[in-house]
């Protein structure tokens, strides 16, 4: 029994990545490594939206499902923090990175030669700080916000007061169900 809680908490934390940038970018090594395919094509915004087909019955969108962004809320007002407002931009950036690491079957940061930055700023979006959760495995909103906020790093994120807008990007079925948070503090 205490083999199967261990394997559980180590595969917990290796579907976990935090990074946050600003002027200059900071992405730590994903807890429990990261998967790159340096022959993996180049990711582009849209050209990776989840199909809703073979997609799971998570709703990827915040407009469309407002349980995330009321999970979402609960938790920062709960520390003390203001909500955030769901973006379309930041939406776009999300959705078509999530569907991007289930496609090419990678997990990281930097995937497609990309990173958060220019990810957001691909979809026109101006902002003075940029932060990006994901995750992997986890098959509810509520199960992949509770591994954020057990970690330290995705934590820090999720209740950073700088922030003010929001997306949430997700993509795939079963143990490849990919969550991609985005939040950004706009000019």
């Amino acid at each position: 029994m205490h083999f199967i809680k261990t394997l559980v908490g180590v595969a917990a934390v290796s579907a976990l990545s935090g990074c946050m940038g600003g002027t200059s970018f900071f992405a730590p090594p994903p807890l429990g490594g990261e998967r790159l395919d340096p022959n993996a094509p180049a990711w582009a915004l849209n050209s990776y939206l989840p199909d809703p087909t073979i997609n799971t019955a998570i709703v990827g969108n915040a407009t469309q499902d407002a349980s995330f962004s009321t999970l979402f809320s609960g938790v920062r007002t709960s520390a003390g923090e203001m909500p955030l407002t769901w973006n379309q931009q930041l939406d776009n950036a999300a959705q078509s990175y999530a569907g991007y690491l289930v496609a090419t079957n990678q997990f990281s940061h930097n995937a497609g030669k990309s990173d958060i930055g220019a990810r957001v700023a691909a979809t026109g979006y101006q902002y003075r700080k940029v932060g990006e959760n994901l995750a992997q495995g986890q098959q509810s909103e509520q199960q992949a916000m509770t591994s954020w906020q057990n970690s330290p790093g995705h934590n820090a994120n999720l209740l950073d007061p700088d922030f003010e807008e929001f997306a949430l990007g997700v993509s795939g079925t079963g143990q490849n169900v990919t969550w991609v948070l985005v939040l950004a503090d706009p000019l």
